[in-house]
């Protein structure tokens, strides 16, 4: 595994956000945010679409994109990432326009630099077994949208180890990966250490979280994630993409984030360490 693991944080989990939401864009406080992870010496945000449109988030003005640009090579940041959490509550398969959405974010996403793009396919949007195959030829038309900016499509799903490799290879394109998110996978009750030796390269971007087996986000090493494992899976298929904090923020949100880094080097130490012994 690298040693300089690059890490981020999902944008608006450095803010407390109004009544207690998790995934918030920072409104008015957006630009604040690069300040602090510059501060905290993370290596970047991971930028958001929300689940419905909103016009005054910046990656969909010129003007806002520039801001970004200029934020995060001001903060020394990098721009690796950009998530559509519009795919959660409109649905590729069912509703018109989704798709010209998604490749107008994979076009601003590639206009910042960026190198993956994280397509959440949950709730209204979900992408299943019974439904799988009506997403092969939508994934197959944004992969190829994809490959002019150079980006890789990562897929969030639910899918189970066996349905997601069988997915993977009906798209049959080598800029569709997935992304490895340690919550929810643990919630479902899943080894992740088998699973991630399983999917092997086909992971890459990992979201590092921790849940309840009621499916309650809790804080790194309080749920049902064994992290000491995830790390010496990832180390074990030489895994070298970026880690994103999903996480909760608790009362104060910059020393939660600055536990979380010490929480991962730690068990990236650890998993480095066992593999020299």
């Amino acid at each position: 595994m690298d040693l300089s693991a690059k890490f981020g944080v999902v944008q608006g989990r450095l803010i407390q956000t109004p009544a207690g939401e998790l995934q918030c864009f920072p409104g008015d406080r957006w630009e604040e945010e690069f300040a602090l992870a510059g501060d905290l010496e993370l290596d970047f945000i991971e930028l958001f679409a929300e689940r419905n449109h909103n016009p005054e988030n910046p990656l969909w003005s010129e003007e806002g994109k520039k801001n970004i640009r200029d934020l995060a090579s001001h903060h020394g940041l990098l721009i690796p990432s950009v998530c559509d959490d519009y795919t959660i509550d409109h649905s590729l398969i069912s509703e018109d326009g989704v798709l010209d959405q998604v490749k107008a974010l994979i076009k601003s996403a590639g206009e910042l630099g960026a190198e993956r793009f994280i397509l959440p396919l949950f709730e209204n949007g979900e992408l299943n077994h019974a439904n799988m195959a009506q997403f092969v030829d939508p994934l197959k038309k944004l992969a190829d949208h994809a490959e002019a900016t150079g980006l890789i499509i990562c897929l969030e799903t639910n899918l189970g180890q066996h349905h997601t490799m069988d997915l993977l290879g009906e798209i049959g394109r080598d800029n569709v990966k997935m992304v490895y998110d340690t919550g929810n996978r643990a919630a479902a009750g899943l080894n992740l250490y088998e699973e991630i030796l399983g999917f092997g390269n086909q992971i890459a971007h990992v979201h590092l979280k921790d849940k309840t087996i009621e499916g309650e986000n809790v804080f790194l090493g309080t749920g049902r994630v064994n992290f000491r494992k995830v790390f010496q899976a990832l180390n074990s298929i030489h895994y070298h993409g970026p880690y994103v904090f999903e996480t909760v923020r608790g009362s104060d949100p910059v020393n939660t984030a600055k536990f979380n880094i010490q929480f991962a080097n730690f068990f990236i130490g650890e998993a480095q360490s066992d593999e020299i012994q």
